[in-house]
């Protein structure tokens, strides 16, 4: 089962700059996320949400409101509808190390136990940033960038995918045209 793994911020919504969305009035949409999300599910069969919140280690929010984002976000998501299968979030700090937490490929495994007929080989990692990228590396599944080229990260991602969109939608459209993403 070909499965697409998608960031939260950055990717699907507005991300804050220096900060974090912890309210659902906080979460804006990107222009077109919905519709790629309605266009994906044409190629995937499952559209899984894996997104690090280390707002809630730092004591910034609760790991409740982050669900309260997320329910507020599925909930827009069915007004139009659309949907995602599973929502993975790693809470922890970065320096704790845990095995959840982007690059490493906690969540992907844990998406796998969830729903055995994942096929990983014939998945793909859509990211923003570089540990994004290196998920996708980890859990083996290819990688795309999507977002603003940004330096030195920009170099650094380069080297690891040769897929690179300004948005999820028009990553969607691509594979709308045939592209080989899928099939390489």
């Amino acid at each position: 089962m070909r499965t697409l793994f998608l960031d939260r911020d950055g990717v699907v919504n507005v991300q804050i700059v220096d900060g974090y969305v912890m309210q659902p009035q906080q979460f804006v949409f990107h222009k077109g996320a919905i519709e790629a999300l309605h266009q994906l599910r044409a190629h995937f069969d499952r559209l899984i949400l894996v997104t690090n919140q280390q707002c809630v280690g730092k004591g910034l929010c609760t790991m409740a409101e982050i669900d309260a984002v997320h329910n507020w976000m599925k909930q827009q998501l069915a007004l139009e509808n659309a949907y995602l299968d599973a929502i993975y979030c790693c809470p922890h700090l970065a320096s704790d190390n845990c095995g959840c937490r982007k690059p490493k490929p906690g969540m992907a495994l844990q998406a796998l136990r969830d729903f055995p007929e994942i096929d990983l080989s014939q998945s793909v990692m859509v990211g923003d940033s570089l540990s994004d990228i290196q998920f996708a590396q980890n859990a083996g599944v290819k990688a795309v960038h999507v977002g603003a080229i940004r330096h030195p990260e920009f170099e650094e991602i380069q080297l690891l995918t040769p897929w690179h969109f300004d948005t999820l939608l028009d990553f969607s459209k691509e594979l709308n045209s045939q592209s080989p993403i899928l099939n390489s």
